[in-house]
């Protein structure tokens, strides 16, 4: 005698299965998988569904999690399904394991995957933006952009636009920071990724809007600010130490800055800028000579995790802008200023935007190298197409 065929599930309503579908965006809402369910790249079946509509509640009492009042209730209910891929459908249901996943859990699973979808697909297109990810090594340390961490960082203010990720990463070229080419090799390599990758489609206008993520030596991250520049529609980011990533504190901005003017009139003009950590005056006459005006943007309490917040950025870009006018107006003399920076990364590439070169007096960036026993001249922020003559070059201390 043969027993009586397996009574089939009925069918999920169409209206229902779309509900879900849309809810998860055709991915899986296990947490940690997000993987999309349609389409196969193995095989190149495009229209692959490998997906299936599991049960928070079992739609049999006996069932995972089920029970006789709740089964029948909930057995359509868009609320009490998920979207998963085959492993974690069978993970949720499996007779062994079904117990580590109770109602609660799953729910939370369901609730967080919809809330990230339902938060990315309603940012106004308006808010696309272009990403440039910039990373050079920092002495003998990498300094890898994660492009998950800069997604992460963006949403739910920016998205990145279609084709809208820029690499300008400069290579190991082998050479090291101490070496007096090391500075003009990766500058010129710099330069030439910004003028193939960036500078004609922001002249076409098919770049509306730049998001920075960068990560290098100071003077090449004043180098890009100056590339950039301040007539751009940029957003520089910064990578912040505690907690770790890209994000910005959403706190109320909290930088105290100072600044303090030379007094006096030499020809020979000095800025330190004390945001990550303070300069002592002597390691700047130690370079320039005692017959120097030295002039300081500083931050009450610096360290090297002070700049936080979009407020924190905007404050440092007008108050260097401002010290930048009044170092013109005092020193109408000098041919350069030269810059001693401390200061976060967001900040080095803001100096280079807001360094004007028909009203400001070019400047020489320094980075303490210990090969070199202090602060060593590395770049001359000056206008693309312009340098600075042989003769001036000599009459300015190195």
């Amino acid at each position: 005698m043969t027993s009586a065929p397996k009574a089939r599930r009925p069918a999920l309503p169409g209206n229902v299965k779309a509900i879900i579908w849309a809810r998860a965006a055709g991915r899986c809402q296990f947490e940690g998988c997000n993987k999309p369910l349609i389409g196969d790249l193995v095989s190149g079946n495009a229209n692959l569904n490998t997906a299936y509509i599991a049960h928070i509640v079992s739609d049999a009492p006996a069932g995972p999690r089920g029970n006789v009042t709740d089964s029948p209730r909930l057995s359509k209910n868009p609320d009490n399904l998920m979207l998963m891929c085959d492993p974690h459908h069978r993970e949720i249901d499996g007779s062994s394991t079904w117990r580590n996943y109770s109602v609660e859990r799953l729910q939370n699973m369901k609730k967080a995957h919809e809330v990230r979808i339902a938060t990315n697909t309603a940012i106004d297109p308006s808010r696309a933006c272009h990403v440039i990810r910039f990373a050079a090594n920092i002495g003998t340390n990498e300094s890898p952009v994660a492009p998950d961490h800069i997604k992460t960082a963006l949403i739910p203010d920016r998205y990145p636009a279609e084709g809208g990720w820029i690499d300008l990463d400069v290579p190991d070229l082998g050479v090291p920071d101490h070496d007096d080419s090391y500075w003009s090799m990766h500058r010129n390599i710099l330069r030439q990724k910004y003028s193939e990758k960036i500078r004609g489609r922001l002249e076409r206008g098919e770049i509306k809007r730049l998001a920075v993520f960068a990560l290098a030596p100071i003077p090449l991250l004043v180098e890009l600010g100056r590339l950039i520049s301040d007539i751009s529609d940029a957003e520089v980011r910064q990578l912040l130490r505690e907690p770790k990533g890209w994000a910005w504190d959403r706190k109320q901005g909290r930088l105290n800055l100072s600044r303090q003017e030379a007094a006096g009139q030499p020809d020979i003009v000095a800025l330190k800028l004390e945001i990550s950590g303070m300069i002592d005056n002597s390691r700047i006459t130690a370079v320039l000579g005692n017959d120097v005006s030295i002039w300081s943007i500083a931050a009450e309490g610096a360290h090297n995790d002070i700049m936080r917040t979009p407020e924190d950025l905007r404050h440092w870009r007008q108050e260097t802008r401002r010290a930048l006018e009044a170092i013109k107006d005092r020193h109408r003399e000098a041919r350069i200023v030269h810059v001693f920076p401390a200061v976060p990364v967001s900040a080095a590439v803001e100096l280079g935007r807001v360094w004007m070169p028909k009203a400001h007096i070019p400047m020489r960036i320094y980075d303490q190298n210990w090969a070199k026993g202090g602060f060593a001249p590395a770049l001359d922020v000056i206008h693309e197409q312009g340098r600075l003559s042989d003769e001036l070059s000599r009459s300015i201390p190195q």
